[in-house]
């Protein structure tokens, strides 16, 4: 079903057709999935930790000391290798799914693990664990063919609704810097933007967090050296993570 059509169905609400909701999607693609549950069987640590992650998600709970509020009509299911979570097309909504994502991608992260993803909106069917849809498609396209590197991209027309978020709420604007734009240009999730203004008094989770994400990093550039495709994400995330103002992660002396 092309976009027009699904558009078309929505707005006219004719028949049993009119199956399709105005929705964000993100599509969440967890790097080295086959390789954790390979390592499963010797240990167990990351798949835990992983089955951790997305089972909060799952259910909606947050870390310790953080706040996300109720979101509008938030969901979220997992398959394989692959999360997928939606909202209401309302600023809520997507205010909301930016927060969870963060979360997301920092407490996998500061375990190890890393993702790729893309959130778009448009019509989505999300309901009792079923979920497809034009958005959907969309999202998985940011993801599979131009993300690239460990990243969240954000299509055009949920970055176009952000930037009026941000300029006509209060509350979004204190959220202004949760978008940034690629070097080679499209939009992504700063996912380090909760790490901007730690002190003392910070949750302890965001500082324990952020020190898991220094380790991590450092650790998968290191052992990375010897694989060229694989090196080249994770010295991107590394520039990207030291242009954060974060503590340094060591790029490896080159020619």
């Amino acid at each position: 079903m092309s976009r027009q059509v699904a558009n078309e169905e929505i707005k006219s609400g004719r028949g049993e057709q009119a199956i399709y909701s105005e929705r964000y999607v993100a599509f969440v693609d967890i790097l080295g999935f086959s390789r954790i549950v390979r390592d499963s069987v010797q240990s167990t640590v990351q798949a835990t930790k992983l089955a951790g992650t997305l089972n909060r998600i799952a259910n909606r709970s947050e870390p310790p000391g953080i706040e996300l509020g109720s979101g509008d009509d938030f969901k979220a299911q997992s398959f394989s290798d692959c999360t997928v979570l939606s909202e209401n097309a309302s600023d809520q909504g997507l205010l909301h799914l930016l927060d969870v994502l963060t979360i997301f991608a920092l407490d996998l992260m500061a375990n190890g693990i890393l993702v790729r993803g893309g959130v778009a909106r448009g019509p989505l069917y999300h309901k009792e664990g079923v979920v497809f849809g034009p958005a959907l498609l969309d999202a998985y396209a940011l993801e599979s063919t131009i993300a690239k590197f460990p990243r969240i991209l954000i299509d055009r027309r949920a970055h176009v609704d952000f930037k009026r978020i941000i300029n006509d709420d209060e509350l979004g604007s204190a959220r202004r810097e949760k978008i940034k734009l690629s070097g080679d240009g499209p939009p992504f999730l700063h996912v380090f933007e909760p790490f901007r203004f730690l002190t003392e008094k910070s949750p302890s989770w965001l500082l324990e967090t952020r020190n898991g994400c220094n380790f991590s990093i450092q650790f998968h550039l290191d052992h990375s050296i010897y694989e060229p495709r694989i090196y080249e994400k994770l010295r991107w995330l590394a520039i990207y993570w030291n242009s954060s103002g974060l503590p340094i992660v060591r790029l490896p002396a080159t020619m």
